[in-house]
């Protein structure tokens, strides 16, 4: 089969990758990709052969919404045939699978935004199976065979296969750290009086080696006078991170879902009031620290251990999440075969 796979956010490069090197084995891939954040860096470290199909135009919602709608347009006329897309959210390649009459595969544990047109276009939905997707079938009629559950979360599927980099730390001018990501304030998702905490972090921090990693060019100016704050000049893996650095600080989900899973401490500073229900299970389980409040925030830290990872248990839930593409695959050549 020709599938067509499309990025369009940095932590789709992580969560794709083992999938394509189960796919590749027996299918033909394309690649497509938005201009967003490090995606196109993670997937030119990845060795992936991707063409560039539009960017990110802001938070503003006319832009954000003509920014989604011309990139439909691009990759309609641009994608060539393809038997069957897959994607995380769906946002672009659904429309598209729809005009050209081909099924698409969503990947999604967002259960906070919902994109109308990512299930009223899609076909067949993967979901971790605390994913409540009672509302989408009212909703959206989604059939109940069209919905396929594995039984873990979305990093599980590569962090199964990581294995950390010995000479990491080289990269790096310091062996001990703690490592903070911003939150992502161009995200639709995120309050637009949202502000970020991370100047605060940086002083309550002044005694710590930090490794900062700034998601968009301007905010590398919140290190500014810092002696003991790294950036580094190119994207660095990001499981590596989460695998060396003594404590996870960040303002989104990925980056301490990926911690969480490895045995490291783990603190989420998002902004909004409503969380992923995957977060809120690592939360209430223990596995993430949620607070905004800096001073809170410093004595977690100062009194958090590293646990035993979870690699074993991610392991079965990649091959359930194979298994379940494969499944859909077969069910697809089947009805080529039958029409």
């Amino acid at each position: 089969m020709k599938i067509w796979i499309d990025f369009t956010n940095t932590p789709h490069v992580n969560f794709l990758k083992p999938i394509i090197t189960h796919l590749q084995r027996a299918h033909i891939l394309k690649f497509t990709a938005r201009d967003f954040s490090e995606t196109l860096e993670m997937l030119s470290m990845s060795g992936i052969d991707f063409q560039v199909v539009g960017k990110h135009l802001g938070k503003s919602r006319i832009k954000k919404s003509f920014g989604i709608l011309t990139r439909i347009a691009k990759l309609a006329k641009l994608v060539e045939h393809f038997d069957i897309s897959i994607s995380i959210g769906g946002q672009n390649t659904t429309p598209v699978s729809f005009i050209r009459r081909k099924p698409a595969i969503v990947f999604s544990d967002n259960d906070i935004v919902y994109k109308y047109h990512s299930y009223k276009f899609g076909k067949y939905f993967i979901f971790p199976s605390y994913y409540d997707a009672s509302s989408l079938r009212k909703r959206y009629g989604i059939s109940e065979k069209n919905i396929f559950v594995y039984y873990g979360y979305k990093e599980d599927v590569y962090i199964a296969d990581y294995q950390p980099d010995p000479d990491f730390l080289s990269l790096l001018p310091f062996k001990e750290f703690i490592t903070i990501r911003p939150e992502n304030l161009k995200a639709s998702y995120v309050p637009k009086d949202a502000q970020t905490i991370v100047p605060q972090l940086f002083e309550r921090f002044k005694a710590e080696n930090i490794l900062f990693l700034p998601r968009f060019p301007e905010e590398k100016e919140y290190a500014r006078g810092y002696g003991n704050i790294f950036i580094p000049d190119q994207p660095l893996n990001g499981l590596d991170v989460c695998y060396y650095t003594k404590c996870m600080l960040t303002g989104a989900g990925t980056f301490a879902r990926e911690a969480a899973i490895l045995g490291t401490p783990a603190v989420t500073f998002f902004p909004g009031k409503k969380f992923l229900t995957v977060d809120q299970i690592m939360i209430k389980k223990g596995m993430e620290f949620k607070s905004r409040d800096v001073d809170e925030i410093h004595a977690y830290v100062k009194q958090a251990k590293k646990n035993p990872s979870q690699k074993q248990r991610s392991r079965e839930v990649q091959k359930e999440v194979f298994d379940i593409i494969d499944h859909i695959i077969e069910l697809e050549e089947a009805s080529k075969c039958e029409s």
